[in-house]
């Protein structure tokens, strides 16, 4: 299989449908769902309605290679996952496999680092694992975020769930398409961008600000009758699009030219010939509102980039209109990042 994620024909074949015949697939376990939400009380005494609900968000990613995601970032992914339920992450859990080759010094930065993360978003790590595998060239690590959600944050959360993004909603887009993936771009690359850009440019393609900002994005789903929210990752803002819908049940019709893209990724993008709109998004979040000009209004006050992109039909087409062009979306297919690492490693 290709490197990325799991395309969904395979997942809702080889992974869920098992899950599910065997009658070990919850609630949460569907395609789309960005956490799992659950409650923890005795299913036969039905405590469970008089408890708090819990959020329950898991990523993983390799570190130290041109193309790996930063440890901030798969941390800031899994606390935005929690978010699109309406959650705040609390504790978390932190595995670390570990080639045969890494340094005790290497290892003593890198838990350095997680401690400041923790430290600026106010996490506790309350456990995890650390093992040495000679299966790997580069640190695993999965980072397991939970977070409970209030009584009345956890009825709105299974309202939300119960509507998801319905036929009408205006669909909006906070943050900037290709975020992350320009700053792994720029990170990674960086020596060989500079023979061709400015250093002022490619500093700035690195920036990560977004990802520190957009959980108080998520926080808008209790104002401006936002009910569903879908977080950007991997396959950039179209697979984004592709999962909200197939999640609903519904269709779309997106304004490419009104999705938020920073020229810094239009520049790169060009200059590896790779689509922005199929690059790693982590950066942006897809909201669904029937108020979708006052909700980016909100959001642009508090300094988060944001434009209403389309609207939620209720048909099962999931349109792109680019002027007077108008293509339709396919199922998500690799990431840009991976396929250009592939083609840089057979050059």
């Amino acid at each position: 299989m290709k490197i990325g994620k799991v395309p969904e024909t395979v997942l809702n074949r080889s992974v869920l449908r098992p899950l599910l015949l065997a009658g070990a697939a919850g609630d949460s376990a569907v395609f789309g769902k960005d956490c799992a939400v659950f409650a923890v009380g005795n299913r036969e005494t039905g405590s469970e309605a008089s408890t708090p609900r819990l959020a329950a968000a898991v990523v993983t990613g390799t570190l130290d290679g041109p193309f790996d995601r930063t440890l901030e970032m798969l941390l800031a992914s899994a606390l935005l996952n929690l978010a699109t339920e309406g959650a705040r992450g609390e504790k978390v859990l932190l595995s670390l496999l570990l080639p045969e080759e890494e340094q005790e010094e290497s290892l003593k930065r890198l838990m350095n680092q997680a401690g400041a993360l923790c430290a600026r978003y106010q996490l506790t790590v309350e456990g995890g694992h650390t093992e040495v595998s000679s299966a790997i060239r580069r640190p695993v690590v999965t980072v397991t975020c939970l977070g409970a959600l209030p009584r009345e944050e956890g009825q709105r959360a299974e309202v939300a769930v119960k509507q998801g993004f319905e036929p009408r909603m205006e669909l909006v887009m906070a943050g900037w398409t290709g975020a992350a993936g320009t700053a792994i771009l720029a990170e990674g690359m960086k020596e060989r961008l500079l023979e061709r850009f400015p250093f002022r440019m490619v500093e700035a393609a690195r920036d990560l600000e977004m990802l520190r900002l957009l959980p108080e994005a998520a926080r808008a789903r209790n104002h401006f009758g936002v009910s569903a929210l879908h977080d950007v990752s991997q396959g950039g803002v179209f697979a984004a699009l592709w999962e909200l819908a197939e999640c609903a049940g519904a269709g779309l019709e997106v304004d490419l030219k009104k999705i938020p893209i920073r020229q810094e990724t239009i520049e790169i993008c060009e200059y590896f010939q790779i689509n922005p709109y199929q690059l790693y998004g982590q950066g942006a979040l897809l909201l669904g509102t029937y108020q979708g000009e006052e909700l980016v209004t909100r959001l642009r006050e508090r300094s988060i980039e944001a434009a209403v992109i389309g609207t939620i039909t209720g048909n099962r087409q999931r349109m792109i209109r680019n002027g007077e062009e108008i293509r339709y979306l396919d199922r998500p297919g690799q990431d840009e990042l991976w396929r250009l690492a592939r083609q840089l490693e057979e050059e």
